[in-house]
């Protein structure tokens, strides 16, 4: 009896045993004050996953309770991602960054023409808050900036100043690229209106606001440039897969891709001097099980025309196969439609974008990354909606801040890629125990009421 009371108390211990991952990251966060945080996959991840929906990747605080979190995938290729970098910035007294003033006297640069220093006997450093006016290096690639975005402490009165925006190449001649630009800070019911993004069209490298009116001066903190990555310019990646152990298949070869890669697009090493015509297939089993022999090729695409020719010292070679879709299959196949097979298998790549996790920051930190675990469970989305609405309210621009993954280590290892056992149908044991007890029940009173019947009839 000990003994089964032992076992029920432990179940709900296994259970939770069984739910552990294979590996952690810990996670390094750009802010410490930031509520949401985004971390882009790397490839390591990708391997130690077990869902091919990545189910199993989840972010733990630091008593091991999962936060919400929700998987975006690859930005989208057509529009490009908005990136961000912090831009040096400078202070100016008014009177020094007038119309006809000539900055080259004014301002230190290095050999790059990078902006290091203002120098003024009105205002020598960014901490002097009574300035209100502002030099800004965009630096070398400034035609690439779309925007500026301001951040400066926050205002008890409301905020509505006008600034005028001027350019300049070489700190000498400067022209008008906005007449009047708005800064905003308005409250209102506990909500609150800022605007503080400037937009810019192939601006020069050098910027500077200068006031419209005389208002009290802004505590700038800090200035960022946004930009985009022009379409198809996004972060790919790509991954060697080995070609699968065992017999190569019949006029073609097979490969065994080593994690859950998001894969969108194929290419392929070919020998010097040659041109075949493939068909593409893949499917997901894990190489030397069971279901691998047994599971169907699913086609990917036909006719794709692979070559290389050397032509003295210049190589040409064919473009990658776009596969319109990400699949995220272990197995694939290169299957022989037209030319000669080669003696060796031509080198595969797979390359995919990698996707990010965004979670917000519940719980005590730190936080880490974990991944890979058959018990895992499908959990319901809640932060999705939540991020649609704060791009709605801050525009497109707006982006989590940054966390970046740490080394990796062991967590529960190998063990955490075992299935679980399927839990009993403790209802349906019930009932049949129940049912084993009634035709006991019954055939004990049966049998009694038999033996005293017997017992009168010998009388």
């Amino acid at each position: 009896m000990k003994r089964w009371m032992l076992g029920v108390l432990l179940l709900p211990l296994a259970a939770h045993a069984g739910d552990d991952y294979a590996q952690q990251w810990p996670l390094q966060l750009s802010r410490p004050d930031a509520g949401a945080y985004r971390v882009t996959l790397d490839a390591a991840v990708y391997r130690a996953a077990y869902w091919r929906d990545l189910r199993d990747v989840r972010v733990l605080d630091a008593s091991g309770k999962p936060v919400a979190s929700v998987l975006q995938a690859r930005p989208d290729a057509s529009a490009g991602q908005a990136q961000h970098v912090a831009l040096h910035w400078f202070m100016l007294p008014v009177t020094a960054a007038s119309q006809d003033s000539d900055l080259s006297v004014l301002v230190q640069r290095s050999t790059d023409g990078a902006v290091v220093s203002v120098r003024s006997g009105a205002v020598a450093n960014n901490d002097v808050v009574t300035a209100s006016a502002w030099l800004v290096d965009l630096g070398k690639d400034s035609t690439h900036m779309h925007a500026l975005l301001l951040d400066w402490a926050d205002v008890a009165q409301p905020l509505d100043a006008g600034y005028r925006l001027e350019g300049s190449d070489d700190l000498r001649n400067w022209r008008t690229l906005d007449p009047q630009v708005r800064l905003v800070q308005l409250r209102n019911q506990g909500q609150e209106l800022r605007s503080n993004r400037i937009a810019l069209d192939t601006p020069p490298r050098y910027l500077r606001l200068l006031p419209l009116q005389a208002s009290p001066a802004i505590a700038l903190r800090a200035v960022q440039g946004e930009w985009r990555a022009a379409a198809g310019t996004n972060n790919w990646q790509w991954q060697p897969v080995p070609v699968a152990a065992g017999t190569p298949a019949k006029g073609g070869f097979d490969y065994h891709s080593d994690g859950r890669f998001p894969v969108q697009r194929v290419d392929v090493v070919m020998p010097a001097n040659t041109s075949v015509r493939w068909s593409v297939l893949s499917r997901d089993a894990d190489a030397g099980t069971s279901a691998q022999a047994s599971m169907a090729w699913t086609p990917r695409a036909y006719g794709w025309s692979t070559w290389q020719l050397q032509d003295g010292a210049s190589t040409q070679t064919s473009p990658p196969l776009d596969l319109n879709t990400s699949i995220s299959d272990r197995e694939w196949r290169l299957q022989l439609e037209s030319g000669d097979l080669p003696a060796s298998a031509p080198t595969l790549k797979l390359g995919y974008q990698p996707a990010s996790i965004v979670f917000l920051a519940q719980g005590t930190p730190p936080y880490v990354l974990v991944a890979g675990s058959a018990a895992a469970q499908n959990t319901q989305d809640a932060v999705a909606p939540m991020l649609a609405a704060l791009r709605a309210r801050h525009g497109a621009h707006w982006v989590p801040a940054v966390a970046t993954l740490g080394p990796v280590s062991p967590r529960a290892g190998s063990a955490a890629y075992t299935p679980p056992a399927k839990p009993r149908d403790w209802k349906t044991l019930t009932l049949w125990a129940v049912l084993v007890l009634g035709a006991l029940l019954v055939g004990g009173i049966a049998f009694s009421l038999l033996r005293g019947k017997s017992q009168s009839a010998g009388q």
